[in-house]
């Protein structure tokens, strides 16, 4: 088990949320890959009979609110998750083309989150993802 899945748990844990085998799966999938994932594609790639696609997306939801796990969304809309690391917050670059993507540790929601207060507005969270073509196919 990666260390950044044990301290999902623990933040699990510390959230007073139970640890299950189908959320360790969970969390093992998302650990497994450099791109985020949607909820289909992580319910995917578990082991089968672990959980179904309704377990999959509430989990997924569950760990964004405890804090484990951060949102991204494609281009499309469609929504993308990714285990929190080390450096925390982040955001990446993705192709259009190829699907490639890069984590990027950089984030200007600071500098945002303070123009949106500056309108009246609380309790702030963002979703900053960049879409373009990679050098492979650009």
């Amino acid at each position: 088990m990666s260390d950044d899945v044990m301290h999902a748990i623990e933040a699990l844990r510390e959230k007073g949320l139970r640890v299950t085998e189908q959320r360790k799966a969970i969390l093992e999938a998302l650990a497994c890959t450099d791109s985020p994932r949607s909820a289909e594609e992580t319910f995917s790639a578990l082991p089968a009979d672990t959980c179904d696609l309704v377990t999959a997306y509430r989990c997924l939801e569950q760990f964004e609110k405890a804090g484990v796990v951060e949102r991204g969304v494609r281009e499309n809309g469609t929504k993308v998750y990714c285990l929190k690391d080390e450096h925390g917050h982040h955001h990446h670059l993705t192709c259009r083309k190829c699907g490639c993507t890069e984590k990027i540790d950089l984030c200007m929601g600071d500098e945002l989150e303070e123009a949106a207060v500056g309108f009246g507005y609380t309790e702030l969270s963002h979703v900053m993802e960049v879409f373009g073509l990679c050098p492979s196919c650009g």
